[in-house]
């Protein structure tokens, strides 16, 4: 299995990516282990400096 990285995205440019659709993924890693789950609601609060707000 591969393992990706994470790396960091200009916050300017997140909103194309928040906005395309109504389904949104958030991983997170802690002491070794991952998760992956879906975010119920996300909006843009702020365009600059990028802002946003979310439910999980």
């Amino acid at each position: 299995m591969s393992r990706f990285e994470k790396s960091d995205y200009p916050l300017a440019e997140i909103r194309r990516h928040l906005e395309t659709g109504p389904i949104v993924l958030v991983t997170s890693a802690w002491q070794g282990e991952t998760n992956i789950m879906t975010m119920g609601w996300h909006l843009m609060m702020q365009f600059s400096p990028a802002l946003f707000g979310c439910y999980i």
